[in-house]
């Protein structure tokens, strides 16, 4: 999936909450690519077609989101966009907590 950022324009029409959400939905975006790059990984065991997708689409994945990094500086809601940040990767600490429970829960 690809996110386009609003441009500054639209984002200096917003609140910060509206502009929250749009973050917000990058991640969510984010995550969803992370598992697909995760998805071509395995399927690249019995598929090697898919070897060079996964190199092309992880490599673009990180850029787009140094370029991200880069636009909301620019802009100038960086603060906004680390408080996204780090709403961001305390709910990817639960999904990991989740999975090290489960993980420890069932492979002991």
């Amino acid at each position: 999936m690809h996110f386009e950022l609003p441009g500054q324009e639209e984002l200096d029409k917003m609140g910060t909450n509206e502009r929250f959400n749009v973050f917000r939905h990058y991640f969510a975006i984010s995550r969803y690519n992370r598992l697909l790059i995760q998805q071509y990984l395995i399927r690249s065991a019995y598929d090697e077609s898919v070897t060079s997708k996964l190199v092309e689409f992880e490599v673009i994945h990180n850029q787009d989101f140094f370029n991200i990094v880069e636009i909301v500086k620019a802009y100038g809601y960086s603060d906004e966009f680390v408080a996204a940040v780090k709403e961001e990767d305390q709910a990817l600490q639960k999904i990991m907590e989740a999975y090290d429970k489960r993980m420890n829960q069932y492979f002991k």
